[in-house]
């Protein structure tokens, strides 16, 4: 295997350690700390420097031909889009590597090295108990990223990350945003376009619809024609999710 790296000029004096990541996850180091599609690991440097390391699943091999001659791989736009945010002003858990793996001349694996963030997320929130702060926190930072020109391209609740930070002036709440892969910057999105996103934000309803009504009073939208959008598009994102579920369940 032949690796590319790159690694942020500010912690240029962990590249030893970043080279070294496939082999310590390879050999079972780490904690693996979310494990599904994509495989997540806490590792500790020599220096007790806490990275996080996200492991791509192996493309398929359309998606590697993809990814070594026509667009960036997951772990390269993870890496970017980060650095991205971070000058946008938008919070997200500080880029510190990209690891690329090739095999026969294709791309074959990829590592995101980040910063951590163990924050909670925002499926605390729920139909049962709506947490008015809380979700006026989350429509503010949906404004601002949006007014930005950063569209999510995963926009549920677990991928928008809080924690109240107190100091001598008061409090506030932070809000970290992760899992950005697969995201868009969109100069001026048009309502269309920012209310089509926020459709995956969750699928409970009640709740939903009180984050669209708060969103569209912010951007001086009519509500009622953003509510209709929106529970349109979920309606037809739910009917199709189980269709496909019902095929793969009856293949």
């Amino acid at each position: 295997m032949r690796y590319k790296i790159i690694v942020n000029p500010k912690y240029n004096n962990l590249s030893g350690f970043i080279e070294k990541i496939p082999e310590f996850i390879s050999n079972g180091k780490g904690r693996i700390i979310y494990d599904k599609r994509n495989k997540v690991y806490d590792l500790i440097t020599d220096d007790g420097i806490e990275l996080v390391v996200k492991k791509y699943k192996v493309p398929l091999l359309h998606q590697r031909f993809d990814y070594t001659f026509l667009r960036k791989s997951k772990a390269m736009r993870a890496y970017l889009y980060g650095l991205k945010l971070l000058e946008l002003g938008i919070n997200t858990p500080e880029p510190i590597a990209c690891v690329q793996g090739y095999k026969n001349g294709l791309f074959h694996i990829g590592y995101f090295v980040s910063a951590p963030c163990y924050d909670e997320d925002f499926r605390v929130l729920s139909d049962e108990t709506h947490d008015k702060e809380l979700i006026n926190v989350l429509v503010d930072e949906l404004v601002m990223e949006h007014e930005k020109g950063f569209l999510h391209g995963d926009p549920n609740l677990s991928n928008y990350l809080f924690r109240l930070e107190k100091n001598e002036l008061g409090e506030r709440y932070i809000v970290t945003t992760i899992d950005i892969n697969r995201s868009k910057f969109i100069t001026n999105p048009s309502q269309k376009q920012c209310l089509k996103r926020l459709v995956r934000l969750t699928h409970i309803r009640p709740l939903l619809m009180e984050i669209i009504r708060l969103y569209a009073v912010s951007r001086k939208w009519d509500v009622d024609v953003c509510q209709k959008y929106v529970i349109k598009h979920l309606d037809t994102m739910e009917r199709n999710n189980r269709m496909k579920k019902f095929f793969k369940n009856h293949r």
